[in-house]
Formats: C-alpha cells, structure tokens, sequence
C-alpha cells in the first residue's frame, strides 16, 4: 500500500477537508504524487503509536502532519496563519521550571525535511517553530516561559510523536498547522471558536504545495 504523500492528522474532523479532494477513501493522484491521509490518535503517545502503526502499514516517501495549534504571544504570526516548522522541539513546564530534566539520551529536538518545509512556506505557509507538550498550556505565565526556553513559536501536542515516529523509520517529515488560538488562559474557548477554518487553511496550504508537484 505504498504512496508518495502520508497526510496524517489527530482526528477526523482536522482531516475532512481534504474530502474534496482526496474522496471519502482519503486516497488519490494529486498533481504528481499518490496522497494517502488517515489519523493517529489526539495526544503525544497516542500520536506517536499512530503515526508508526501508519507507517508500517503504507509505507510512505513523505509525511506532512496537519492540524491546528496554538500561538505563543510575541511570535510574528497570528490566528488564521498556517504555521511551517523547521525544527520541532519536546518539552514540559516542569522541566522547563527546573524541576524536572529529560534524561540527556532523550532526543528532545528534531528537524523537518527542508525542501518539503520550503515547498509549504511557497503554497502559503509562515516559518514557525513547534514546541510539543503533554497537555495544553492554559497558564499565560507558564506559555511565556515555555516561549523564551524553547525559542518556538507555536504549540501542538502531536508535532513531536509523529516526527519522532518518522525520523525511527527514516521517513522524511513535514508539518503544517493552521493557528487556532493563542496559548495561554483563553486558548480552549479560541481553539472552539476557531479550528474549523484553522484546519482547512492548513489544507488549503498542503494541497497547494502537492498541486505544484512533490
């Protein structure tokens, strides 16, 4: 069941408008590449599982994760941009706190494929590091610090598993995440109000990028 393009997203509802697109199999030709998308699950560890049972099972070229997020205050982008990370990076309040440390083996930090995150910035997407937590950072103090220490511009729980998943298997990686909210104390009722239209502009900047051929 090998294709070209894996598409994975967290659940359904950030991968139905591609749709239109791909049909309700989620799997067609798109410009020059065989595009498969499916789900892994809401969470780091499930995404994580997800993304390698996924890989296993379709054998991809390349991955581009989709999705939604959240930015942190002060980043140059703003809710409705679609974010373009180069570099994702693993990390926690605690440790960031000092109460807590990654063992150093522990990779914490990974990069996107560059042609791939290049083609996206191309198709409409902005440059933007993601940081992966366990939880959602609901604390406007708390997101500042995580800011600063990991010098991202965005937050997703998922970015981390599923580039973690592809770099064991030596699949290229790439992620484009439409901003639905700012992190911090309002970003439930942002993201509520708001991950519809940020999913679909995330779409909107992945199928750009496959119609201008892979």
């Amino acid at each position: 069941m090998a294709c070209d393009v894996l598409i994975l997203g967290a659940f359904h509802p950030e991968l139905a408008p591609l749709k239109p697109i791909l049909g309700d199999a989620l799997r067609a030709r798109v410009g020059t590449a065989d595009v498969v998308a499916r789900v892994v699950g809401i969470g780091l560890p499930m995404a994580a599982v997800g993304a390698a049972m996924q890989l296993a099972e379709i054998a991809p070229r390349l991955v581009v994760l989709v999705g939604t997020c959240g930015v942190y205050r002060g980043a140059d982008l703003a809710i409705g941009d679609v974010a373009v990370p180069s570099r994702l990076r693993l990390t926690a309040p605690c440790v960031v706190d000092g109460v807590a440390q990654f063992p150093d083996p522990m990779s914490v930090s990974l990069d996107a494929h560059p042609t791939t995150v290049a083609g996206l910035l191309r198709a409409g997407g902005k440059p933007g590091d993601v940081a992966t937590t366990l939880g959602i950072t609901v604390d406007d103090a708390a997101a500042a610090r995580l800011a600063r220490a990991t010098a991202s511009c965005v937050e997703h729980l998922e970015a981390h598993g599923v580039a973690t998943a592809c770099a064991a298997r030596g699949v290229p990686f790439a992620a484009a995440l439409g901003i639905a909210n700012d992190v911090g104390s309002g970003a439930r009722e942002q993201w509520r109000t708001h991950h519809r239209a940020a999913a679909a502009a995330a779409i909107a900047v992945v199928t750009r990028w496959l119609q201008a051929g892979v």
